[in-house]
């Protein structure tokens, strides 16, 4: 069960979810619960409710009946920094979206015919309100991260009922246990599996670009979610200051940019183009405060470039502490790292492709998915 599915859905919680969907269906018949929306922020309905085929794997989607509130973000404010009731944390989940509550009544009424039902994603309702129909044969791959709505009360019991976690890290692992004093449900460490890079030519990029200095490459939603405008900031202070270099942003965005020729927007780019870009990179920078699993850190590695990511990150820094793949840095502190990272270059890409290497294999993978599905199984 994952809030949004299918190809065309780019979200790290939600592509984790497809990957796993696939890696089963090789050896299980698996089928995905999950809602018609697209967009994240809208969930407004895109696909056509009912049944459909991604490969071998049966999707059931089920309307969604209300989206994200015209007023959620009032409604964020009040419950995550005022005074509120225990109404107003219900009331919550509604307000935040997807709401389609024929997904839930699937669940009541045809739960029980499944060996395990895997939750993707604390936060929306389909999980926060789906997993407890169904704990006795429920896993929840949480995706949580050090965020205020994780204290909330609806999460405070679900995080009590699965049979087993799938966490992507260790860090959200001992963040979980640490929250929820709940370390005797047992739970496994999945990471990700990758496939080897498809074809790219990173030359077209380095012509372009290597000229002005350092490549300094961010991947991902261009938005304040994920601090690009703290990363912003910091490049503006780094080039004030008398640092080279070019701020390239693939992803889609979501916020302004300044207009400044130090700094390119890209937009969405295609696989062959992301690739191209982060071999061209001199360094892969992720600011974000809030990662459950940094792929992008990964799919870096794969082609040899280091990376920078927030302190504030527990798992991203703890991604690149584990790789020795890259360096963490604070506000303040960006043009050092960067330094660091471009001088040592070569060390660090070459560290975290052996890390990859070791530690993304698909057969790894796979098995840790099957520990999981085991534990889970009613």
């Amino acid at each position: 069960m994952v809030q949004r599915y299918g190809s065309e859905v780019v979200g790290g919680s939600e592509s984790h979810a497809r990957i796993v969907a696939q890696r089963l269906a090789k050896v299980n018949e698996v089928e995905v619960a999950t809602t018609n929306a697209l967009d994240y922020w809208t969930w407004t309905p895109h696909f056509a409710a009912g049944e459909s085929a991604d490969g071998p794997i049966r999707v059931r989607r089920f309307p969604v009946v209300s989206g994200r509130s015209p007023a959620f973000k009032d409604v964020e404010r009040h419950l995550l920094f005022e005074r509120h009731t225990l109404d107003d944390e219900r009331a919550w989940l509604v307000a935040q979206g997807p709401h389609a509550p024929e997904l839930l009544e699937f669940l009541h009424r045809d739960g029980a015919r499944y060996d395990a039902i895997l939750f993707y994603t604390y936060i929306y309702e389909p999980t926060a309100a789906g997993l407890p129909i169904v704990a006795e044969r429920a896993g929840l791959i949480s995706t949580a991260h050090d965020e205020e709505p994780l204290r909330l009360v609806p999460y405070r019991a679900l995080f009590q009922l699965p049979r087993a976690f799938g966490f992507l890290t260790p860090e959200e692992r001992d963040l979980v246990h640490a929250r929820f004093a709940n370390e005797h449900i047992p739970g496994e460490v999945l990471g990700i599996g990758l496939d080897p890079p498809p074809w790219h030519d990173p030359a077209p990029f380095r012509e372009r670009y290597e000229p002005r200095g350092p490549i300094v490459l961010y991947l991902g939603q261009v938005t304040e979610g994920k601090a690009v405008d703290e990363l912003v900031a910091d490049w503006v202070a780094y080039r004030d200051g008398g640092g080279r270099g070019t701020l390239l942003l693939a992803g889609t965005q979501r916020m302004p940019l300044p207009a400044r020729d130090d700094i390119v927007p890209f937009g969405h780019v295609s696989e062959e183009d992301k690739y191209a870009l982060l071999e061209a990179a001199d360094a892969l920078v992720l600011p974000s405060h809030l990662e459950s699993l940094g792929i992008v850190l990964l799919e870096a590695w794969q082609v040899g470039t280091p990376c920078l990511v927030s302190m504030r990150n527990a798992v991203t820094s703890g991604q690149v502490r584990r790789a020795n793949g890259g360096v963490a840095y604070d506000r303040g502190g960006f043009a050092g790292a960067l330094g660091d990272v471009v001088a040592r270059g070569e060390l660090l890409g070459a560290s975290g492709r052996r890390y990859v290497e070791a530690e993304c294999t698909w057969p790894a993978f796979d098995a840790r998915l099957e520990q999981l599905v085991d534990l889970v199984a009613a």
